[in-house]
């Protein structure tokens, strides 16, 4: 089942559910598809725009914390584990890391807005100690931006969608038409020609 629907049948606890599941990197459940089926569904007006933000953003924010408190807890006990070894290499890791130490406040940033980089960058946030205010103000400014960007680019989408269903509806009309009124104008031809050849006959 895709987030799409699971969202459209539990609504907002599906919603945030969902987000939750992204945000700590589980492959079905990609986050930015997630925000982009929670816009579709505003411009369906299956859920309310207000509420859906809202617990978007909240997903958003405890899934990146969550990572945070992950690598805080853990540490380097992380790296060396195989799944975490799939997402990034520990030489990677490495080089990531001795650029964080300078620049922890645009990577953070950047992490929060690039896709694929973000576990990394949140889990590496907690391990080297960054404050957990610097981290939240960073996550709520970043994961602002992306759900502004993302729900705005699904509800465009499903505008979109509608008004192609709306034309495509009304093509179907037209060619019904037109059908219908080539069949009468064939009908129409057909009496005259039947009358002019009885005409002919009775002469």
């Amino acid at each position: 089942m895709d987030p799409y629907s699971l969202i459209s049948q539990f609504s907002y606890v599906g919603l945030f559910i969902l987000l939750i599941l992204g945000g700590l990197g589980i492959p079905f459940f990609p986050e930015d598809l997630i925000l982009i089926s929670c816009g579709m569904l505003i411009s369906f007006e299956i859920i309310e725009p207000f509420p859906a933000t809202v617990i978007a953003y909240l997903g958003l924010v405890i899934s990146d914390s969550m990572l945070y408190y992950a690598g805080r807890k853990f540490g380097r006990k992380i790296i060396t584990n195989s799944r975490f070894e799939r997402i990034i290499s520990p030489s990677k890791f490495l080089l990531l890391e001795r650029k964080f130490k300078k620049h922890s406040t645009l990577i953070m940033l950047a992490g929060r807005l690039l896709v694929g980089f973000r576990a990394q960058v949140f889990l590496l946030a907690g391990m080297t100690k960054v404050s957990f205010i610097k981290f939240f103000l960073i996550d709520a400014v970043g994961s602002a931006i992306v759900l502004i960007i993302m729900v705005s680019a699904g509800y465009l989408g499903g505008i979109f969608l509608e008004s192609v269903k709306k034309g495509i509806l009304y093509m179907e009309y037209a060619i019904g038409f037109i059908i219908i009124l080539g069949v009468i104008l064939l009908l129409i031809y057909l009496s005259q020609k039947y009358l002019k050849r009885n005409n002919k006959n009775s002469q």
